[in-house]
């Protein structure tokens, strides 16, 4: 009998033809595994690469905290020896004297930049003794609507102080046990400027991370120093704007040394609410540091407070350390 050769031929054409189906599939789970396996590779090669700029911000961040440091000590000392401040514009950054007013210093480092702000904690508003005229000074000045000041300004003597009835437009514990989360008023001095995240009229308010550029918690035993105020501080003083323009520039050549100095300055002075005024700076610092690698890049942020004692063998003592700080 004859072999039926074109059967034969189709049998094997359609066996070659799965082989071929067959490779291809395996071809294309090889192609999709190796791709998958490469985008993982890419993945965990940028977060490394991601991890180290990091780190390198976080390192950049804490060179530029020690280096204000030791500009710190240097300035406090001159000026507890009577020396006058010598303006940045004079020496350059490198040979001033940095004065705490919270003007931004670059520091160019070998892994990329540091950009230091200090400010002298005596140039700011105090949270837990700041009278409510000062306050509502303050908050004005900021920009915020009058309806919202008042509640502010009643909620913070009210969460600083004892009792259990609260101001016209202030609140104590009734009000905040009726929050979720309940939780009760301080009644007690403030500890971090942050804390107002949790009184009345600061809920959620994105100026939080802000007002410790304004105000602070620490006992700093005197007035407000106009050599490091900021604007702000100096309007709600009751400065005219023309005035307190005049004291930043007059300090920026040379640190205004008494009341009369600011006089001759401007004959318009308009100092209200019988705010004390301090010319020498206060034991206590807040430093922000932010370390960049690349400009526009990736970047740290540290935020720490000091006390200085140039008495001491160490001259500084930190009292707080923020990684991660918004900036």
């Amino acid at each position: 009998m004859t072999p039926d050769l074109s059967n034969s031929k189709a049998v094997t054409a359609r066996e070659e033809g799965s082989v071929l189906l067959l490779v291809i599939l395996i071809l294309t789970l090889i192609s999709v595994l190796v791709l998958s396996w490469a985008q993982e590779w890419r993945t965990e090669l940028k977060l490394a690469s991601n991890f180290g700029q990091a780190h390198k911000c976080q390192r950049l961040a804490e060179a530029g905290i020690y280096y204000a440091l030791g500009k710190l000590v240097t300035a406090k000392t001159a000026e507890m020896s009577g020396l006058n401040a010598v303006a940045p514009q004079a020496q350059g950054d490198s040979g001033a004297l940095w004065q705490g007013d919270q003007q931004p210093h670059v520091l160019e480092l070998p892994d990329g930049t540091a950009e230091v702000r200090i400010g002298d904690e005596g140039g700011k508003i105090s949270l837990n003794q700041a009278s409510e005229p000062l306050l509502h000074n303050f908050f004005t000045v900021l920009g915020l609507p009058e309806p919202q000041v008042r509640i502010m300004v009643d909620s913070i003597q009210d969460w600083r102080i004892r009792g259990s009835y609260p101001r016209l437009y202030g609140a104590k514990s009734a009000y905040y046990l009726s929050l979720d989360p309940p939780y009760a008023a301080k009644n007690g001095k403030f500890e971090t400027v942050e804390e107002l995240a949790w009184v009345r009229g600061f809920e959620a308010s994105p100026l939080i991370p802000q007002l410790s550029r304004w105000l602070t918690v620490h006992s700093t035993g005197g007035g407000i120093n106009l050599n490091t105020a900021p604007l702000e501080v100096l309007l709600a003083m009751g400065f005219a704007r023309d005035t307190a323009l005049n004291i930043i520039a007059t300090r920026q050549a040379m640190p205004v040394r008494n009341f009369q100095e600011i006089t001759q300055a401007s004959a318009n002075l308009a100092l209200g609410q019988g705010a004390q005024m301090s010319f020498r700076s206060s034991p206590f610092f807040t430093i922000t540091s932010t370390g960049m690698v690349k400009k526009n890049s990736s970047r740290q942020t540290i935020r720490a407070t000091v006390r200085l004692n140039t008495n001491q063998r160490v001259p500084w003592m930190i009292i707080s350390w923020y990684s991660g700080f918004p900036g």
